[in-house]
């Protein structure tokens, strides 16, 4: 399974399905909030199904997920979350416990606008970075999973940029 995962598009749509078409073909994408319409609409024009929550800019979708647990291929647990709420731009000790709470093996969050991977413990934690307003010196970047069938295959998770 290949899922894309985008976050902080900002309505730059026009940037948004430029990342889309290199990332290939993907089985999901995720969009981890700010402007959460965005990945709607993109799932509709590329026909992907599309996971999202809403972020800290998304003001006029207020019923939709803060927070989606996603289980992919009936074994890898995804926590999903914008991360206003746990501080994230303080450091991601909060998130980290959350999703360990959870049980989660891949925590994706946004809200820094900066790309990260880093693993703690037994969990991968991904930040794609930003499409609209990237900050950092890797400009507009979005993150790659890769899930294979033997479950004793390595979660792969890459950064790109484009």
């Amino acid at each position: 399974m290949r899922i894309g995962v985008i976050s902080d598009t900002h309505r730059a749509l026009d940037l948004a399905r430029k990342v889309i078409k290199d990332m290939g073909n993907i089985d999901l994408l995720i969009h981890a909030g700010d402007h959460y319409q965005d990945a709607m609409k993109l799932g509709e024009e590329f026909n992907i199904e599309v996971k999202n929550v809403v972020g800290n800019c998304d003001y006029l979708d207020e019923g939709n997920s803060e927070e989606l647990i996603n289980i992919c291929e009936g074994k890898i647990k995804i926590f999903l979350v914008h991360g206003h709420q746990y501080k994230v731009k303080m450091g991601l000790q909060n998130l980290y416990y959350r999703g360990l709470e959870l049980g989660a093996d891949i925590i994706i969050f946004g809200h820094t606008h900066i790309p990260l991977v880093v693993k703690e413990g037994d969990i991968k934690i991904l930040n794609p970075g930003s499409i609209g307003f990237p900050r950092g010196n890797q400009g507009v970047t979005y993150g790659l999973i890769e899930i294979g069938q033997d479950p004793l295959e390595e979660i792969k998770i890459k950064l790109k940029n484009i």
